[in-house]
């Protein structure tokens, strides 16, 4: 066998639709650099996702922190309880905005 698919050589009619789908590529290029490109349904932009984003990286970094500074168990460390119980609520956030974009 020699590695080439059975559809190959493309046939002529498979490039009727060149031009239509030249156009929807540039048109989602165009969006894209516009900054209209959207997920989640017709409400998420990017400017949504970033957010969500920034949130998750700010999360990942205080747990980093914590880890990094604890001194005890979490039992035995209230300041500690208090930074997870933070994280938690954060975590709490996050998922709440996670659920707006699939609302959206």
């Amino acid at each position: 066998s020699s590695g080439i698919n059975a559809e190959w050589p493309l046939r002529p009619g498979d490039y009727l639709n060149i031009g239509e789908k030249e156009k929807t590529l540039q048109q989602v290029l165009n969006d894209f650099h516009s900054g209209r490109m959207q997920a989640f349904g017709g409400s998420c932009t990017f400017e949504k996702l970033e957010k969500v984003r920034n949130m998750q990286e700010a999360l990942a970094v205080k747990h980093l922190k914590i880890d990094a500074s604890k001194t005890g168990t979490l039992h035995d460390d209230a300041q500690s309880l208090e930074k997870f119980e933070e994280i938690m609520d954060d975590l709490c956030t996050l998922s709440g905005e996670i659920k707006k974009l699939h609302e959206s």
